[in-house]
């Protein structure tokens, strides 16, 4: 772990950054935390002069080579202030918490909260470490990958097309989760992991190359690129998978760094995690329970709440037809009219 507090200046910000490479650790995990005196986006600052993009590219490119990410926060949004009054106070989130990927590998999720800052001009930075609970159901979420098996269509198509009784929006959810199921099931049978599959797919070259070794005959040899063409074919498939995860949509088509794309999913998902909520009463909950059960009801109390009468804002919509036309559309239509159209 290192605790940093930078320099004001470019010049000796930047014998900092050497001296924290030097201390990079190759495969442990690395927390890099404190004061960076300087920001990397507009977000990150309100007051003062608007933010150039230049004050934090020696930065960023100190984080891109030492492999660390910002972890995120929970509470104000700035860690520093100038204490002035109106125009004149400028508030800045130069306090961070920069963790490298072998942080993401531990049993244990990361929180940091920004503290009150009163009296300093920082505020303190809370560190928690919160240990993972694997046993949450996860959403379902479709794959692009599985469309390169065209047994998918039959599998989606067989789940629908089964007898559902009931009103029409219960059907189409019984349908919707029928064919969940059934994905799932072919996933799991068929499919198979992505990453599993990779990874057997290089142990099948690796023992084809051995053979060839040993045996350099013409079947040899073609067993090899066999094992090879299901190799890139596994790799092509990885490099879609985690591409998808990723979100990351400005890679040439032909790019393949698929450690690339691990590692912002795992940053995604560190960031993105819900650490502390506001009840209705305004009071945080930080706890696991608290939170879900929180959600819970917020969402059942919004979805349940019956909608009022909305006769009050009739006059904001404007009439697009006549008193006359509107009495038409709204007459029940006659059994000849029926047979007619």
């Amino acid at each position: 772990m290192s605790f940093v507090h930078a320099k004001c200046s470019v010049d000796e910000r930047r014998e900092l950054w050497s001296s924290l490479l030097t201390d990079k650790p190759s495969f442990l995990p690395w927390y890099i935390g404190g004061d960076f005196n300087v920001i990397v986006a507009p977000h990150e600052k309100r007051g003062g002069r608007p933010f150039a993009i230049t004050e934090g590219v020696e930065f960023l490119s100190f984080m891109e080579e030492a492999g660390v990410f910002d972890v995120g926060f929970s509470g104000p949004n700035f860690t520093w202030s100038n204490n002035r009054r109106s125009r004149a106070r400028i508030s800045k989130r130069l306090d961070k918490f920069l963790v490298n990927g072998a942080c993401l590998d531990l049993s244990y999720n990361i929180f940091v909260l920004h503290l009150a800052r009163h009296p300093s001009d920082h505020s303190p930075l809370k560190l928690s470490f919160v240990a993972q609970s694997d046993a949450k159901p996860r959403p379902f979420r479709f794959l692009n990958v599985w469309t390169t098996k065209p047994q998918l269509l039959e599998v989606i198509s067989q789940a629908w097309n089964q007898d559902v009784s009931g009103s029409p929006m219960r059907a189409l959810c019984s349908k919707l989760l029928a064919t969940r199921k059934a994905i799932q099931t072919w996933n799991k049978e068929h499919f198979g992991n992505v990453i599993d599959n990779m990874r057997s797919a290089e142990m099948a070259v690796q023992q084809a190359e051995e053979v060839v070794d040993q045996d350099d005959s013409e079947e040899c040899q073609i067993e090899l690129k066999k094992a090879q063409a299901e190799l890139r074919h596994a790799l092509s498939i990885e490099e879609q998978f985690w591409r998808q995860k990723a979100r990351v949509k400005w890679l040439r088509q032909g790019d393949t760094n698929s450690k690339y794309f691990h590692a912002i999913v795992r940053q995604r998902r560190v960031q993105g995690m819900i650490h502390r909520i506001k009840k209705a009463n305004g009071v945080w909950v930080d706890n696991e329970a608290d939170i879900a059960s929180e959600a819970t009801t917020y969402f059942y109390e919004l979805f349940s709440d019956s909608l009022g009468s909305s006769a009050d804002m009739l006059h904001l919509i404007p009439p697009m037809i006549s008193g006359e036309d509107n009495v038409k559309l709204e007459e029940i239509p006659s059994i000849e009219e029926v047979l007619e159209s």
